[in-house]
This record gives structure tokens, C-alpha cells and sequence, in this order.
């Protein structure tokens, strides 16, 4: 089993970066990529978005390597057949979005973890309704014209980085939960068949960057987790 190299058993980290910053160094950058990522890289449907997905996992494997204090080289995932990647030999907990060129990762030794980011775009109403629950879309009523779409894209990220925490992506009824309104602090309020969830989970949510709205899900189970965020948060 690898050990974590964590300061806190609670400590989740959370990265922020723009691929196309680190094109230079995408030669020195694929040197601890698999075969196996090499020919996905090569898979994508354009050059451009092949680079910056081979970037984005070899920045990944550092800092997973940073956590663990193995080479970035060595290091073996494991992905199910909903897209989920674990790391072998550790519970580590990490979850990966990308927008774009951006990547947002977050790392935790001990609790579930689910991460989104989003560009906010024009959506029309029926667009914005669907992938909500009825309480959720009652909420969203409730919102004026000039805030929906920040409203809905907050709603959004919390959902995917909800059921990406629990592994299951969209193969858990989107309608089967509710976040809180617009307005609140993000929480649980409601999972069918699972009347103490909310206790369980923590989030955040935030516009990091003008137009790109960010979320996490982490489920704690009570406790108090401390986040720390890098590279391109707050600037």
C-alpha cells in the first residue's frame, strides 16, 4: 500500500491550470505518460486537444507522485467502465474536470471527492430545466433573468461533482437529489431512499474566474475537512 504524504488526514487539495501554459514542456511532460495514455493522446479528435490532455495527466501524475512519493512514471490507474480513475495501491480520492483548456483537480486521503468546472454559456430555459430536480427547477423560478445563468451553472457544477464524488456519473437520476437554491450556502438537501445524506457531504461553490463557475463534493461523514487551493485560484 502507498503511503500519503499528507499533512492532515482531513486535508483536501485542489489544483487550477491552463494546459496551453505548459505547451513547451510537452515533450518533457509525456516522458511519464503510459503507452496506453500516449495512443489516447494520439485518439483525440484534434492535436490541440490531444496536447492539453497529455499535459493535464502528466500534471496530474506529478502531483499525485508529490502525494504519494512515488515517481510520476510509476504510477498505476485504474478506470471503470463509468470513467472513474483510482490510483492503485492507495484509498487516495481524486477527481479531474477540464473546460477547455483548463484542468481542476482535488486530492483526498480520506473522504469521497467530486470536482466540476464549468464555462458559463447561454442556455435556454428548457436547456437549464432538464438535467434539475422538480424543487430544484421551482428554485430556479425564483431567479431573476440577469442571475439564471449563474444560478444554473452553480446548480450544475454541484450536481456532476455530487455524483462524480460517488462514482457513479450520470448514472444516478439527476432528479433523485436536490442542491440548495441560489443564493445559499451549497448543501444536500434531499437524496431519494437516503434520508441522512446531507449530513454526510460538505461542498464548495464558486465563480473562480469571471464566466467559470467551480464545485467540489466531499463526503465527510461530520467532520470538519481543510481545503487548500493552488496554482490559479484567486488570480
Amino acid at each position: 500500500m502507498i503511503q500519503i504524504q499528507a499533512n492532515s488526514k482531513n486535508a483536501v487539495n485542489v489544483w487550477l491550470w491552463d494546459n496551453a501554459e505548459f505547451s513547451s514542456q510537452a515533450g518533457e511532460l509525456a516522458s511519464v505518460l503510459s503507452e496506453e495514455e500516449i495512443a489516447r493522446r494520439d485518439r483525440q479528435f484534434s492535436p490541440t486537444k490531444g496536447l492539453h490532455w497529455a499535459i493535464s495527466r502528466a500534471r496530474i501524475r506529478q502531483k499525485l507522485a508529490e502525494l504519494t512519493g512515488r515517481p510520476a512514471a510509476q504510477l498505476e490507474f485504474e478506470e471503470d467502465t463509468l470513467g472513474h480513475l483510482t490510483l492503485k495501491q492507495t484509498d487516495l480520492s481524486f477527481s479531474v474536470s477540464h473546460d477547455g483548456s483548463w484542468t481542476a483537480f482535488a486530492v483526498s486521503e480520506t473522504a469521497r471527492i467530486g470536482i466540476d468546472i464549468e464555462s458559463i454559456k447561454p442556455l435556454s430555459r428548457e436547456e437549464m430545466d432538464w438535467p434539475l430536480s422538480p424543487r430544484e427547477r421551482a428554485d430556479l423560478s425564483q431567479v431573476s433573468d440577469p442571475q439564471l445563468p449563474q444560478a444554473f451553472f452553480r446548480y450544475w457544477t454541484l450536481k456532476e461533482a455530487f455524483i462524480k464524488a460517488l462514482g457513479l456519473g450520470v448514472s444516478f437520476p439527476l432528479e433523485d437529489f436536490d442542491m440548495s437554491p441560489f443564493g445559499a450556502e451549497p448543501a444536500l438537501l434531499r437524496v431519494a431512499g437516503d434520508p441522512d445524506a446531507p449530513g454526510d457531504w460538505c461542498f464548495k461553490a464558486s465563480e473562480i474566474r469571471p464566466g467559470v463557475r467551480l464545485a467540489l463534493a466531499l463526503k465527510t461523514d461530520g467532520n470538519s475537512p481543510k481545503f487548500s487551493y493552488h496554482e490559479k485560484f484567486g488570480h
